[in-house]
């Protein structure tokens, strides 16, 4: 009788945590729906390319630039598919029982209830980032993130590298899980030809649907970039626009087609950002080496190197947009999962952070592209709060790898 009981606890905690994440989505898309037009995106882009791909027999990614990887035409497919009559209603209907399924797994069905408290942190961070968590192609790479660091936690390396593979080919954050797998995996050579494996199965379905040069255009078209408004580095401009310092200002980008900060020095800082990005990638690489040969166990180092690295390119990116926080979060989320030590300022950070994303997008976007104080001061404290993340988690491999001071 008291198994059975227990058994029976179990199942309602199940089903409880399912139950307020379905609300929570709901309550996403109503909110969504009713105020603003934070679905934009899905509703006039997403739904427009599949349009023109039936309407001009091309395919994005394949056979025609995109400024995005062509794994993204998945789910803009999918939305089609399931409601070709109402576009924004086929994409809840994929992202929300998407979302749903992913708890369900990361819950083992009911059988994995230990890891409740790494279920309710996506939950809340996906409703306190608000409306764009579900409308923008990151809800599908933060999915396929959270069943990568599950496969890793059962200890299931190359499958868990294949899942952070494809997630990369759909928004390029989760490619910083690759950088950690090479760092923390004991056998390079082999960890190496997984990945090719991975990555040659993902080209030959590109080339098989005609593929040619533009399945590698988003490599290049973000590179003509300036600063976008919500990108970290734009800090530096927003401070000098709330003090209305000459030159400093928001304006939107006809070409790009987004907003974009302008003042003294952005050209020179837009065009070495790749570099930067890149360096402090290199410095993240070899703080994870020194930390494991500090003998440091290897899901306290994936978890610190992931978080680390996902900072590095979204802190020193020179583009950024409100679901970005999605990178956090589910970089973010891994450490969670994994249990490990000193997080507690990840998580509330990131809590934080999330919530300030809603308020800036869409709430007080308005007052943010127009200049206000409040609105930049809200992005400003928000792209703070994400630097503060990455400093903390700079420190924490810092000291991984001092362990090796200790051992000698």
């Amino acid at each position: 009788m008291k198994v059975a009981a227990v058994a029976s606890a179990i199942t309602r905690k199940f089903w409880f945590v399912l139950a307020i994440a379905l609300l929570a989505q709901l309550t996403l898309i109503w909110l969504g729906t009713a105020s603003g037009d934070p679905f934009g995106d899905v509703r006039y882009t997403y739904s427009a390319w599949v349009t023109s791909m039936i309407d001009h027999q091309n395919i994005l990614g394949i056979n025609e630039p995109w400024v995005y990887p062509f794994i993204a035409l998945i789910p803009l497919w999918l939305a089609h598919f399931a409601n070709p009559a109402d576009y924004m209603t086929g994409w809840f209907l994929i992202t929300v029982n998407l979302n749903m399924l992913t708890l369900a797994y990361l819950l083992g069905w009911g059988k994995k209830m230990e890891r409740a408290k790494s279920a309710w942190f996506l939950i809340a961070c996906i409703f306190l980032c608000g409306p764009v968590a579900l409308g923008r192609f990151e809800v599908f790479s933060l999915i396929l993130t959270v069943i990568g660091a599950i496969a890793l936690w059962n200890n299931k390396e190359a499958k868990s590298m294949q899942f952070f593979n494809l997630a990369a080919w759909i928004k390029v954050a989760p490619v910083a899980a690759l950088f950690t797998g090479f760092v923390i995996t004991e056998s390079k050579r082999k960890f190496i030809l997984n990945l090719v494996y991975g990555t040659v199965a993902i080209l030959v379905v590109g080339l098989a649907l005609g593929g040619n040069s533009s399945m590698f255009s988003f490599v290049g078209m973000q590179s003509g970039r300036g600063v976008q408004v919500e990108s970290t580095i734009a800090i530096f401009w927003l401070v000098q626009i709330i003090f209305n310092v000459a030159g400093a200002k928001i304006y939107y980008d006809n070409e790009i087609l987004t907003f974009q900060v302008s003042g003294f020095g952005v050209t020179e800082v837009a065009s070495i950002m790749t570099l930067v990005q890149f360096s402090a990638l290199a410095i993240t690489i070899w703080l994870g080496f020194r930390a494991k040969k500090a003998g440091v166990d290897k899901n306290t180092l994936f978890a610190w190197i992931f978080l680390t690295a996902t900072l590095d390119l979204l802190v020193f990116n020179k583009v950024g947009s409100p679901q970005y926080e999605l990178w956090v979060i589910g970089a973010a989320f891994v450490g969670v999962l994994f249990g490990t030590a000193n997080w507690k300022p990840v998580v509330w950070l990131t809590v934080f952070s999330s919530g300030l994303s809603w308020l800036i997008f869409p709430i007080f976007y308005g007052d943010l592209l127009d200049g206000k104080p409040f609105g930049v001061s809200l992005l400003i404290v928000r792209n703070l709060a994400v630097v503060a993340i990455l400093v903390w988690s700079n420190m924490q491999l810092m000291k991984l790898g001092k362990k090796e001071l200790a051992l000698k």
